[in-house]
């Protein structure tokens, strides 16, 4: 898989992808060259949307818990050491979606989120294809400095 290659090169241990494509959902393992990641991944019966997320061995190992909330959300609990990380890969709708599909995204992410104790590190990878505020007015560095 390319995506295997590109991860090793630039020495990623975990990534987070959106608009995967992939039915289904489940676990396999990816060689590359030198390495061996593990897949993650939520789709549905139709290729469409999708998230997953690569991790890379051994870091794999330490997943504890894999939670696919939607087609376009779910995260892996990972152990590193003594500190516990949950990781969201997160695929907001589309502008021109409906404003239920919005709604019901948005609710299923913050209960997610709400439900996670403070003593766990919580890591979004995401395309959200949303912005900070209404205005740029103070995010004049987020997104670049094209926060609008």
């Amino acid at each position: 898989m390319e995506i295997a290659k590109i991860l090793e090169r630039r020495r990623i241990d975990i990534c987070c992808l959106q608009e995967t494509r992939w039915k289904s959902n489940g676990v396999c393992h990816v060689n590359s060259d030198k390495k061996k990641c593990k897949l993650f991944w939520n789709g549905q019966k139709t290729a469409k949307n999708g998230v997953g997320i690569f991790v890379r061995e051994p870091l794999a190992q330490e997943v504890l818990d894999i939670k696919r909330i939607n087609l376009r959300l779910m995260g892996i609990k990972l152990r590193i050491e003594k500190h516990t990380m949950i990781i969201f890969s997160a695929y907001a709708p589309e502008t021109g979606e409906s404003e239920e599909m919005n709604n019901d995204f948005w609710a299923a992410f913050s209960d997610t989120i709400s439900t996670i104790p403070k003593s766990e590190t919580i890591l979004i990878g995401s395309d959200l294809y949303d912005h900070v505020g209404e205005k740029i007015d103070g995010f004049d560095n987020v997104h670049g400095g094209f926060s609008y």
